[in-house]
Protein backbone atom coordinates (compact mmCIF):
# COMPACT_ATOMS: atom_id res chain seq x y z
CA UNK A 1 0.00 0.00 0.00
CA UNK A 2 2.90 2.20 0.29
CA UNK A 3 4.48 1.65 -2.83
CA UNK A 4 0.93 2.55 -4.37
CA UNK A 5 0.04 5.90 -2.44
CA UNK A 6 4.06 6.57 -3.51
CA UNK A 7 2.74 6.40 -7.42
CA UNK A 8 -0.80 7.76 -6.48
CA UNK A 9 -0.03 11.06 -5.13
CA UNK A 10 3.88 11.53 -5.84
CA UNK A 11 3.93 10.00 -8.88
CA UNK A 12 7.13 7.79 -8.66
CA UNK A 13 8.31 4.79 -7.33
CA UNK A 14 9.03 3.97 -4.00
CA UNK A 15 9.93 0.09 -4.25
CA UNK A 16 9.41 -0.27 -0.65
CA UNK A 17 10.48 -4.32 0.13
CA UNK A 18 9.56 -5.98 3.53
CA UNK A 19 13.30 -5.80 4.60
CA UNK A 20 13.25 -1.89 4.59
CA UNK A 21 9.83 -1.75 6.39
CA UNK A 22 11.07 -3.53 8.96
CA UNK A 23 13.76 -1.67 8.95
CA UNK A 24 11.73 1.50 9.28
CA UNK A 25 9.70 -0.24 12.27
CA UNK A 26 12.84 -0.57 14.26
CA UNK A 27 13.94 2.92 13.80
CA UNK A 28 10.63 3.51 15.49
CA UNK A 29 11.17 1.61 18.11
CA UNK A 30 14.43 2.69 18.74
CA UNK A 31 13.15 6.85 18.86
CA UNK A 32 11.25 5.90 22.13
CA UNK A 33 14.18 5.02 24.59
CA UNK A 34 17.10 7.17 22.59
CA UNK A 35 15.17 10.25 21.76
CA UNK A 36 16.59 13.61 20.21
CA UNK A 37 14.90 16.69 19.11
CA UNK A 38 15.11 16.19 15.64
CA UNK A 39 15.14 13.02 13.83
CA UNK A 40 17.99 13.81 11.35
CA UNK A 41 20.07 13.89 13.94
CA UNK A 42 20.08 9.97 14.38
CA UNK A 43 21.90 10.20 11.20
CA UNK A 44 24.66 12.89 12.20
CA UNK A 45 28.29 12.07 12.76
CA UNK A 46 28.60 14.72 15.37
CA UNK A 47 29.45 12.30 18.78
CA UNK A 48 26.91 13.72 20.98
CA UNK A 49 24.38 12.57 19.08
CA UNK A 50 24.80 10.22 16.51
CA UNK A 51 23.47 6.82 16.40
CA UNK A 52 25.55 3.95 15.05
CA UNK A 53 22.22 1.35 14.79
CA UNK A 54 20.14 3.42 12.93
CA UNK A 55 22.95 5.18 10.80
CA UNK A 56 23.83 1.71 10.06
CA UNK A 57 21.00 0.14 8.68
CA UNK A 58 19.08 2.87 6.69
CA UNK A 59 19.88 6.14 4.70
CA UNK A 60 18.49 9.35 6.01
CA UNK A 61 16.85 9.96 3.25
CA UNK A 62 15.24 6.51 2.16
CA UNK A 63 13.48 7.02 5.92
CA UNK A 64 12.26 10.47 4.76
CA UNK A 65 10.60 8.70 1.97
CA UNK A 66 9.12 5.89 3.71
CA UNK A 67 7.99 8.01 5.85
CA UNK A 68 6.62 10.25 3.84
CA UNK A 69 4.90 7.47 1.62
CA UNK A 70 3.69 4.46 4.54
CA UNK A 71 0.49 3.74 3.98
CA UNK A 72 -2.08 0.63 5.12
CA UNK A 73 -5.10 1.61 2.80
CA UNK A 74 -5.88 2.20 -0.94
CA UNK A 75 -6.95 5.58 -1.08
CA UNK A 76 -8.79 4.88 -4.04
CA UNK A 77 -11.18 2.63 -1.97
CA UNK A 78 -12.15 4.98 0.54
CA UNK A 79 -15.21 4.71 2.65
CA UNK A 80 -17.57 6.57 5.19
CA UNK A 81 -15.55 5.16 7.80
CA UNK A 82 -13.74 8.19 10.09
CA UNK A 83 -11.01 5.47 11.16
CA UNK A 84 -10.45 4.18 7.14
CA UNK A 85 -6.77 4.90 7.13
CA UNK A 86 -6.34 2.80 10.18
CA UNK A 87 -9.26 0.71 10.14
CA UNK A 88 -6.52 -2.74 9.11
CA UNK A 89 -4.14 -1.82 11.85
CA UNK A 90 -6.79 -2.38 14.46
CA UNK A 91 -8.38 -5.39 12.58
CA UNK A 92 -4.49 -7.06 12.38
CA UNK A 93 -3.75 -6.45 15.93
CA UNK A 94 -7.47 -7.65 17.52
CA UNK A 95 -6.84 -10.91 15.49
CA UNK A 96 -2.91 -11.26 16.48
CA UNK A 97 -3.64 -10.89 20.18
CA UNK A 98 -5.98 -13.72 20.61
CA UNK A 99 -3.07 -15.45 21.03
CA UNK A 100 -2.85 -15.44 24.12
CA UNK A 101 -5.07 -17.78 26.21
CA UNK A 102 -8.06 -15.54 27.85
CA UNK A 103 -7.71 -14.66 31.74
CA UNK A 104 -10.39 -15.37 33.89
CA UNK A 105 -10.75 -11.50 35.13
CA UNK A 106 -10.82 -8.83 32.36
CA UNK A 107 -11.07 -5.68 32.66
CA UNK A 108 -13.24 -3.05 29.97
CA UNK A 109 -12.36 0.65 29.92
CA UNK A 110 -11.13 3.49 27.25
CA UNK A 111 -7.77 4.23 26.39
CA UNK A 112 -6.24 7.62 24.88
CA UNK A 113 -4.66 7.95 22.38
CA UNK A 114 -3.21 12.10 22.06
CA UNK A 115 -3.99 13.99 19.58
CA UNK A 116 -3.98 17.39 19.54
CA UNK A 117 -4.60 18.66 16.07
CA UNK A 118 -8.27 18.59 14.09
CA UNK A 119 -10.21 15.50 13.49
CA UNK A 120 -14.43 14.78 13.93
CA UNK A 121 -13.31 11.88 16.67
CA UNK A 122 -10.93 13.95 18.32
CA UNK A 123 -12.42 13.68 22.23
CA UNK A 124 -12.13 15.82 25.14
CA UNK A 125 -12.55 14.15 28.54
CA UNK A 126 -12.15 16.08 32.03
CA UNK A 127 -10.04 14.58 34.78
CA UNK A 128 -8.25 12.18 32.38
CA UNK A 129 -4.72 11.84 32.30
CA UNK A 130 -4.53 12.42 28.69
CA UNK A 131 -7.10 14.99 27.81
CA UNK A 132 -7.29 15.25 24.35
CA UNK A 133 -7.28 12.22 21.86
CA UNK A 134 -8.97 9.60 19.94
CA UNK A 135 -11.09 7.17 22.60
CA UNK A 136 -10.62 3.74 22.12
CA UNK A 137 -12.92 1.38 23.55
CA UNK A 138 -10.76 -1.31 24.92
CA UNK A 139 -10.26 -5.35 26.93
CA UNK A 140 -7.51 -6.17 28.64
CA UNK A 141 -6.47 -8.77 31.31
CA UNK A 142 -6.12 -7.33 35.34
CA UNK A 143 -1.93 -7.79 33.86
CA UNK A 144 -2.22 -5.30 31.12
CA UNK A 145 -2.92 -7.80 28.29
CA UNK A 146 -4.86 -5.86 25.72
CA UNK A 147 -7.11 -8.57 23.61
CA UNK A 148 -9.32 -6.53 22.05
CA UNK A 149 -9.88 -2.54 21.10
CA UNK A 150 -12.50 -0.61 19.04
CA UNK A 151 -11.95 2.95 18.09
CA UNK A 152 -14.57 5.15 19.17
CA UNK A 153 -16.25 7.47 15.99
CA UNK A 154 -19.47 7.92 17.33
CA UNK A 155 -22.74 6.09 14.89
CA UNK A 156 -19.66 4.24 12.78
CA UNK A 157 -18.12 2.35 15.67
CA UNK A 158 -17.83 -1.46 14.81
CA UNK A 159 -19.85 -2.54 17.96
CA UNK A 160 -23.45 -3.72 17.96
CA UNK A 161 -26.20 -1.82 19.57
CA UNK A 162 -28.16 -3.92 22.08
CA UNK A 163 -30.48 -1.26 22.93
CA UNK A 164 -29.23 -1.16 26.71
CA UNK A 165 -27.52 2.21 26.56
CA UNK A 166 -23.76 2.81 25.40
CA UNK A 167 -22.39 1.40 28.26
CA UNK A 168 -23.66 -2.23 28.02
CA UNK A 169 -23.53 -2.25 24.29
CA UNK A 170 -19.68 -1.97 24.35
CA UNK A 171 -19.07 -4.71 26.97
CA UNK A 172 -21.33 -7.11 25.03
CA UNK A 173 -20.02 -5.96 22.10
CA UNK A 174 -16.01 -6.80 22.94
CA UNK A 175 -17.41 -9.83 24.43
CA UNK A 176 -18.91 -10.89 20.95
CA UNK A 177 -16.06 -9.29 18.93
CA UNK A 178 -13.67 -10.95 20.73
CA UNK A 179 -15.09 -14.07 21.65
CA UNK A 180 -14.84 -14.33 25.03
CA UNK A 181 -15.82 -17.67 26.49
CA UNK A 182 -18.23 -18.00 29.40
CA UNK A 183 -17.18 -18.17 32.98
CA UNK A 184 -14.52 -14.79 32.27
CA UNK A 185 -15.44 -12.05 34.77
CA UNK A 186 -15.81 -8.27 33.66
CA UNK A 187 -14.78 -5.54 35.71
CA UNK A 188 -15.77 -2.00 34.93
CA UNK A 189 -16.47 1.46 35.78
CA UNK A 190 -19.62 3.20 36.36
CA UNK A 191 -19.92 4.69 33.02
CA UNK A 192 -20.58 0.90 32.28
CA UNK A 193 -22.68 0.04 34.95
CA UNK A 194 -26.30 -0.73 34.95
CA UNK A 195 -28.86 -3.09 36.63
CA UNK A 196 -29.94 -4.77 32.97
CA UNK A 197 -26.17 -5.00 31.97
CA UNK A 198 -26.01 -7.40 35.05
CA UNK A 199 -28.68 -9.64 33.84
CA UNK A 200 -27.53 -9.39 30.32
CA UNK A 201 -24.12 -10.84 31.60
CA UNK A 202 -26.09 -13.25 33.27
CA UNK A 203 -28.00 -15.07 30.57
CA UNK A 204 -24.53 -15.08 28.48
CA UNK A 205 -22.54 -16.83 31.42
CA UNK A 206 -20.24 -13.97 32.01
CA UNK A 207 -19.21 -13.00 35.71
CA UNK A 208 -19.75 -8.70 36.01
CA UNK A 209 -18.76 -6.21 38.30
CA UNK A 210 -18.59 -2.58 38.57
CA UNK A 211 -19.12 0.81 40.77
CA UNK A 212 -22.68 2.32 39.79
CA UNK A 213 -23.92 5.80 39.12
CA UNK A 214 -26.08 7.09 41.90
CA UNK A 215 -28.56 8.41 39.19
CA UNK A 216 -28.85 4.21 37.90
CA UNK A 217 -30.27 3.37 41.01
CA UNK A 218 -33.71 3.95 40.26
CA UNK A 219 -35.94 1.68 42.52
CA UNK A 220 -33.69 0.64 44.98
CA UNK A 221 -34.07 1.06 48.22
CA UNK A 222 -31.08 2.57 49.75
CA UNK A 223 -30.50 4.83 52.83
CA UNK A 224 -30.39 8.32 50.89
CA UNK A 225 -27.17 9.47 50.59
CA UNK A 226 -26.68 12.79 53.12
CA UNK A 227 -27.84 10.51 55.70
CA UNK A 228 -25.60 7.27 55.03
CA UNK A 229 -22.70 9.87 54.63
CA UNK A 230 -22.64 11.07 58.38
CA UNK A 231 -22.52 7.65 59.20
CA UNK A 232 -19.04 5.78 60.19
CA UNK A 233 -16.26 5.00 58.01
CA UNK A 234 -16.78 1.14 56.80
CA UNK A 235 -20.60 1.26 57.40
CA UNK A 236 -22.09 -0.95 54.35
CA UNK A 237 -25.82 -1.77 52.87
CA UNK A 238 -25.88 -4.75 51.01
CA UNK A 239 -29.23 -5.64 48.63
CA UNK A 240 -30.01 -8.62 46.74
CA UNK A 241 -32.03 -8.68 43.75
CA UNK A 242 -32.69 -12.03 41.96
CA UNK A 243 -28.89 -12.90 41.22
CA UNK A 244 -27.60 -9.51 41.54
CA UNK A 245 -25.90 -7.84 44.87
CA UNK A 246 -25.94 -4.38 44.92
CA UNK A 247 -23.73 -3.14 47.94
CA UNK A 248 -22.81 0.47 49.47
CA UNK A 249 -19.83 1.40 51.61
CA UNK A 250 -19.03 4.77 53.40
CA UNK A 251 -15.06 5.30 52.74
CA UNK A 252 -13.77 8.31 52.32
CA UNK A 253 -17.03 8.87 49.92
CA UNK A 254 -20.24 6.66 49.27
CA UNK A 255 -18.97 3.49 46.87
CA UNK A 256 -21.76 1.39 45.79
CA UNK A 257 -20.98 -1.54 43.57
CA UNK A 258 -23.19 -4.16 41.67
CA UNK A 259 -22.12 -7.73 41.27
CA UNK A 260 -23.58 -11.45 40.08
CA UNK A 261 -20.72 -13.05 40.77
CA UNK A 262 -20.83 -12.78 44.71
CA UNK A 263 -23.48 -15.99 46.11
CA UNK A 264 -23.51 -14.58 49.84
CA UNK A 265 -21.87 -11.20 51.23
CA UNK A 266 -18.58 -11.40 52.92
CA UNK A 267 -16.24 -8.64 54.17
CA UNK A 268 -12.60 -8.42 55.02
CA UNK A 269 -10.36 -5.81 56.61
CA UNK A 270 -8.66 -2.85 55.47
CA UNK A 271 -6.45 -0.53 56.80
CA UNK A 272 -7.55 3.51 56.75
CA UNK A 273 -5.66 6.22 57.89
CA UNK A 274 -7.56 8.09 60.90
CA UNK A 275 -6.04 11.78 60.78
CA UNK A 276 -7.40 12.78 63.97
CA UNK A 277 -5.81 9.84 66.44
CA UNK A 278 -3.22 10.12 63.48
CA UNK A 279 -2.35 6.40 63.34
CA UNK A 280 -4.20 3.53 60.83
CA UNK A 281 -7.44 1.75 61.73
CA UNK A 282 -8.78 -1.79 60.76
CA UNK A 283 -11.71 -0.74 58.76
CA UNK A 284 -14.63 -3.41 57.31
CA UNK A 285 -14.73 -3.45 53.56
CA UNK A 286 -16.58 -5.53 51.40
CA UNK A 287 -15.37 -8.71 49.34
CA UNK A 288 -16.52 -7.81 46.08
CA UNK A 289 -14.62 -4.05 46.48
CA UNK A 290 -11.65 -5.92 47.45
CA UNK A 291 -11.46 -7.76 44.31
CA UNK A 292 -13.02 -5.06 41.88
CA UNK A 293 -9.65 -2.78 43.40
CA UNK A 294 -7.65 -5.81 42.77
CA UNK A 295 -8.95 -6.74 38.72
CA UNK A 296 -9.94 -3.09 38.25
CA UNK A 297 -7.23 -1.38 36.00
CA UNK A 298 -5.77 -3.66 33.29
CA UNK A 299 -6.45 -0.85 30.88
CA UNK A 300 -5.20 1.49 32.36
CA UNK A 301 -1.99 -0.25 32.82
CA UNK A 302 -1.57 -1.02 29.56
CA UNK A 303 -1.80 2.39 29.16
CA UNK A 304 0.76 3.15 31.61
CA UNK A 305 3.47 0.22 29.50
CA UNK A 306 2.63 2.11 26.13
CA UNK A 307 3.39 5.41 27.59
CA UNK A 308 6.65 5.05 28.77
CA UNK A 309 8.49 4.56 25.70
CA UNK A 310 5.93 5.59 23.31
CA UNK A 311 7.12 6.52 19.72
CA UNK A 312 9.32 10.33 19.48
CA UNK A 313 9.22 10.62 16.07
CA UNK A 314 6.61 12.62 14.62
CA UNK A 315 4.08 13.13 11.72
CA UNK A 316 1.54 16.05 11.00
CA UNK A 317 -0.49 13.69 9.44
CA UNK A 318 -4.18 12.54 11.51
CA UNK A 319 -3.73 8.78 11.38
CA UNK A 320 0.31 9.02 12.81
CA UNK A 321 -0.59 8.90 16.25
CA UNK A 322 -2.69 5.87 15.90
CA UNK A 323 -0.13 4.01 14.03
CA UNK A 324 2.38 4.68 16.33
CA UNK A 325 0.77 3.43 19.47
CA UNK A 326 -0.34 0.69 17.70
CA UNK A 327 2.73 -0.44 17.25
CA UNK A 328 3.99 0.60 21.23
CA UNK A 329 0.52 -1.12 21.94
CA UNK A 330 1.88 -4.46 20.30
CA UNK A 331 5.17 -4.31 21.83
CA UNK A 332 3.79 -4.22 25.47
CA UNK A 333 1.50 -7.25 24.24
CA UNK A 334 4.31 -8.68 23.08
CA UNK A 335 6.23 -8.75 26.69
CA UNK A 336 3.68 -9.84 28.39
CA UNK A 337 3.60 -12.70 26.51
CA UNK A 338 7.01 -13.21 26.85
CA UNK A 339 6.73 -13.04 30.34
CA UNK A 340 3.45 -15.15 31.15
CA UNK A 341 3.85 -17.59 28.54
CA UNK A 342 7.47 -18.28 27.38
CA UNK A 343 8.67 -16.99 31.31
CA UNK A 344 11.25 -14.47 30.23
CA UNK A 345 12.30 -12.36 32.90
CA UNK A 346 13.67 -9.46 30.96
CA UNK A 347 11.82 -5.78 31.44
CA UNK A 348 10.17 -3.64 29.03
CA UNK A 349 12.95 -1.90 27.91
CA UNK A 350 15.55 -4.69 27.33
CA UNK A 351 12.51 -6.13 25.47
CA UNK A 352 11.92 -3.04 23.30
CA UNK A 353 15.66 -2.81 22.66
CA UNK A 354 16.15 -6.43 21.83
CA UNK A 355 13.21 -6.36 19.23
CA UNK A 356 14.36 -2.76 17.54
CA UNK A 357 18.43 -3.85 17.30
CA UNK A 358 16.99 -7.66 16.02
CA UNK A 359 14.89 -5.97 13.31
CA UNK A 360 17.82 -3.54 12.84
CA UNK A 361 20.43 -5.33 12.02
CA UNK A 362 18.92 -9.06 10.02
CA UNK A 363 17.16 -6.30 7.94
CA UNK A 364 18.78 -3.10 8.03
CA UNK A 365 21.15 -2.12 4.97
CA UNK A 366 24.59 -0.53 5.67
CA UNK A 367 25.43 2.66 3.52
CA UNK A 368 28.44 2.56 1.61
CA UNK A 369 29.58 5.73 2.37
CA UNK A 370 28.12 8.45 5.21
CA UNK A 371 26.85 11.87 4.43
CA UNK A 372 28.57 15.25 4.68
CA UNK A 373 30.28 16.61 7.91
CA UNK A 374 27.68 18.61 9.98
CA UNK A 375 28.42 22.17 10.63
CA UNK A 376 28.71 21.66 14.04
CA UNK A 377 31.81 19.94 13.08
CA UNK A 378 33.10 22.67 11.50
CA UNK A 379 32.31 25.13 14.18
CA UNK A 380 34.07 22.92 16.92
CA UNK A 381 36.96 23.17 14.93
CA UNK A 382 37.50 26.98 14.46
CA UNK A 383 37.21 26.79 17.93
CA UNK A 384 40.80 26.27 17.86
CA UNK A 385 41.56 30.11 16.52
CA UNK A 386 40.68 31.06 19.99
CA UNK A 387 42.86 28.79 22.20
CA UNK A 388 46.09 30.81 22.12
CA UNK A 389 48.98 28.48 20.83
CA UNK A 390 50.63 30.03 18.56
CA UNK A 391 47.53 31.18 15.84
CA UNK A 392 46.80 33.86 13.92
CA UNK A 393 44.10 35.39 16.40
CA UNK A 394 41.45 38.26 16.00
CA UNK A 395 42.16 40.52 18.88
CA UNK A 396 39.04 42.22 18.68
CA UNK A 397 40.20 45.11 18.70
CA UNK A 398 39.86 47.08 15.27
CA UNK A 399 42.84 50.07 15.65
CA UNK A 400 45.97 48.23 16.15
CA UNK A 401 49.36 48.54 14.23
CA UNK A 402 51.25 45.89 12.34
CA UNK A 403 54.65 45.87 13.87
CA UNK A 404 56.48 44.87 10.10
CA UNK A 405 54.10 47.00 7.91
CA UNK A 406 52.41 49.54 10.57
CA UNK A 407 48.92 49.09 8.76
CA UNK A 408 46.13 48.30 10.52
CA UNK A 409 44.46 45.14 11.18
CA UNK A 410 42.30 43.17 13.89
CA UNK A 411 44.99 39.84 14.12
CA UNK A 412 48.12 39.13 15.83
CA UNK A 413 50.48 36.25 16.27
CA UNK A 414 50.41 34.70 19.81
CA UNK A 415 54.41 33.81 20.50
CA UNK A 416 53.50 32.46 24.10
CA UNK A 417 53.87 29.08 23.38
Amino acid sequence: MSNLYSTQTKGKQLNLSMDELLTFYGILIASGYSSVPRRHMYWSVDNDVHNESISGAMRRNRFDDIMASVHVVDNSKITDDPFFKVRPIFSELNHSYKIMPFHEWLSVDESMIPYYGRHGCKQFIKGKPIRFGYKVWSLASSSGYMYHMEPYCGSHTLLPETGLGQGPSVIIGLAEQAQVPQGCKFVHDNLFTTLSLMDEMTKRGYGSSGTMRQNRLFDVSFTPRNAFMKLPRGTSEVLCQGEKLLVRWKDNNIVTVATNMEEKYTETSVKRWNRHRRAFDNVQQPKCISRYNEHMGGVDLHDLQVSRYHIAIRSKKWWWPIFAWSINSALVNGHLFNRDVIGGTIDLLTFSRIVSQSLLQRFGTKPLSHGRRSLLSATVENQARYDKASHWLNTMHRFQRCRHCEKRTTYAYNIED
